[in-house]
This record gives C-alpha cells, structure tokens and sequence, in this order.
C-alpha cells in the first residue's frame, strides 16, 4: 500500500510541478510573430515608422522578417528560431555604382569589415577576402567565422562602403 502512495505522491508533485512552472518550459517555448518582429526592428535599431515592406512568416519552426528601410531603402532580413534565437541577419544597402577600378586594398576591407561587425580584426583575418570586379563594380567579400556565426561582409572596393551584410548561425 506505501508503494502506491508513493506513486501517487510524485505523480501529484509532478503535476504541481507542470502547473506552476506552465507546460510551455516542457514543450519548449515559442516567441509569437509581433515578439519576433519586434526583436527584429530593435536589433535593427529601428522602430515600425521608419521601415516600409515590412513581412513576416512562419515557416518551418522559424520566422522570417523582411523589411525595407525608408530613409536609405536599404533591405533587412532576419531569421529566428520559435525560441527567439537570432539564426540569420541580413542587409542588403543601396548605393551608386561606381565603375572606377580604384581599390582600397584587402588589408583595410578586413578593418571596414571588422569594425562594422564588431569583431577583432584577429578573427576577421583568418577568413577570407576576395576582390571581384562585375557588372561595372569593385568589390571585396570578406567572409569568416565568429563563434556559432558565419558572417559574410561585402564592401565596395573604391569607397569602403559596406554594401552587404549576411550572419547565419552555424551552431
């Protein structure tokens, strides 16, 4: 008779347990649409008035917020996990083609790039840069990784401007 009363006694202290924690920490908690675009527009350090275009979707266990800057129409893409986790960033900026075959050098896109990311120049230097000049432009791609994240960076070869900017998250 014990042995069933104690049975019963964890089944009952499990139940409380799953009552006031919430079912949600067992099966996993998701953040809603408004919360993941609301965490996009910050990371962005923007607020709802200044983008235009904006979509979001979820797909897959993820979400996808897309949206268009007003001011310099530059295009941001972010991807979040249901549990709120930034997996993927994006923007893509507007500029003027420039067709002078004018360069910066590899060595100063690898700052631009490391500055814009916030990552030590250390880490940017053991990726890889690459120059491609195509359809009337100069530009570097430096690519590397940083922690869980793959970053790509590209930026125009005459100027410095970065015109592109990926972060995916690789786990």
């Amino acid at each position: 008779m014990s042995r069933n009363l104690r049975k019963i006694t964890v089944l009952l202290l499990a139940l409380t347990l799953i009552l006031t924690t919430g079912v949600t920490s067992f099966a996993g908690s998701k953040i809603t649409e408004k919360q993941a675009i609301s965490k996009a527009l910050k990371n962005a350090g923007l607020s709802k008035s200044k983008v235009r275009a904006l979509e979001a979707e979820y797909e897959d266990g993820k979400y996808e917020i897309e949206f268009v800057r007003k001011s310099n129409k530059a295009e941001y893409s972010y991807e979040y996990s249901k549990s709120g986790r930034l997996l993927e960033k994006s923007i893509d900026y507007r500029y003027k083609k420039n067709s002078s075959k004018e360069k910066i050098g590899k060595s100063e896109a690898r700052k631009k790039a490391a500055a814009y990311t916030g990552v030590k120049l250390s880490i940017v230097k053991k990726g890889t840069c690459r120059y491609e000049y195509d359809d009337g432009k100069g530009t570097y791609e430096v690519k590397f990784r940083s922690g869980k994240y793959k970053i790509e960076v590209e930026i125009l070869a005459p100027t410095g401007k970065v015109i592109e900017y990926d972060r995916k998250y690789v786990g």
